[in-house]
């Protein structure tokens, strides 16, 4: 059987892809550009991800209905790089694909969900903050107390570091619970948030700890009724208190001071853009508006990841996004997987941030793609054991 066959050859091949994602996870703080990341996939991920794949005959991957939802939202995009008549789009397709089923095939799903890992990629992460920001300030790129604008190293923008800070965050936070690690979960939250109010001062990424906040909160409150409430109330008035005392703090102020960061302009424009395209097959991948935000700012992307994909790709390829990441969290639920507090950590930012998703490595794979991939290769080895 082919379960027998990829058990027993299985140790090596996922110690090779799960060293293989570790350094392309690293790379992204570590590396000094995109072409460090880029040539680690092709070469330790992607290139042997074809021979494992063909070998093991898809793996099993395409077996259970996770699996099929991607591959047909995958494959939905051959329609707009088709229609764009654009080659490089084709590789992009297949760069995603890829990392989604040689990923979720052969790594070690155990490792990925150890307190050794989930602890280590938070406080990585975490480092990596504020080595940057140390760093800048000795330098006198930025001044202490102002905004740090910009990351040493690939991830170098402040609102996808401040992202994946909270998706680690919501990673980890179950295990230090189950675990009792409670001091650590305290400094990881304080830290947490210190990191994004007056270091880099993203407030996307407390629309995250908003969310992670009131799932925690419930849980606490259902699981222990009096002493949940009672902590909570605790915590209000002390966070009330927190607040009045640095409520005039110029840090503080900045974080208001910037007002929607033209948000709902951005929303208005490209939703309209993308209804004069025509809802099913948006405006094409090569896309580019010639509007501009109020003041003559030039518009990049949508900063929206929802919009992005329609936008470029169309309502139908939207549709499917949305149908495989409801199908992978409610996996997560089903599995009690803290992948999925990750993944919809992720998915929630985004909504103020993020662009196309099929594309070369970027931020965007290590927030959703590595997420939803861990959780699809669950269900596919959970699967591949009952056969045996």
């Amino acid at each position: 059987m082919f379960s027998e066959r990829i058990s027993a050859g299985s140790t090596k091949t996922q110690v090779y892809f799960g060293a293989a994602l570790v350094v392309f996870i690293l790379s992204f703080m570590l590396g000094a550009s995109s072409k460090l990341s880029n040539n680690l996939f092709y070469a330790f991920i992607a290139l042997p991800g074809v021979f494992f794949l063909l070998k093991h005959r898809g793996a099993g991957v395409f077996s259970q209905p996770l699996g099929l939802a991607w591959a047909v939202f995958l494959l939905w995009f051959l329609v707009p790089a088709f229609n764009a008549g654009d080659f490089q789009f084709y590789k992009h397709i297949a760069y995603v694909s890829l990392f989604v089923f040689a990923i979720a095939a052969f790594t070690d799903v155990h490792f990925f969900r150890s307190g050794l890992f989930v602890r280590s990629l938070f406080w990585i992460v975490c480092l990596y903050i504020f080595v940057s920001s140390i760093r800048s300030w000795m330098t006198g790129e930025f001044v202490f107390g102002e905004r740090v604008g910009i990351l040493m190293g690939r991830m170098d923008n402040v609102i996808y570091a401040s992202v994946f800070l909270f998706c680690a965050l919501g990673l980890a936070f179950p295990g230090w619970v189950k675990e009792r690690r409670w001091i650590e979960a305290t400094l990881a939250v304080a830290l947490s948030l210190f990191a994004v109010t007056f270091v880099v001062q993203t407030r996307t990424a407390l629309v995250g700890a908003a969310f992670l906040f009131g799932l925690w909160a419930l849980y606490l409150i259902y699981r222990f009724p009096r002493q949940g409430v009672i902590g909570l109330l605790a915590f209000a008035v002390a966070a009330a208190l927190v607040f009045w005392l640095i409520h005039d703090e110029s840090w503080v102020k900045a974080l208001f001071v910037r007002g929607d960061s033209y948000r709902i302009e951005l929303f208005q424009i490209m939703t309209g853009e993308w209804r004069n395209c025509g809802w099913l097959l948006g405006c094409g991948i090569g896309f580019h508006t010639t509007q501009t935000l109020t003041g003559g700012l030039p518009i990049q992307h949508p900063h929206n990841i929802f919009v992005a994909m329609g936008l470029y790709a169309g309502a139908i390829a939207l549709v499917l996004f949305c149908a495989v990441m409801a199908l992978t969290l409610w996996q997560a639920i089903r599995l009690r997987d803290a992948w999925g507090f990750y993944l919809a950590c992720a998915l929630l930012m985004l909504n103020f941030d993020g662009s196309m998703l099929v594309g070369n490595p970027d931020e965007l794979w290590i927030l959703v793609l590595l997420p939803a991939t861990m959780i699809l290769g669950r269900v596919v080895q959970e699967h591949r054991l009952k056969q045996q």
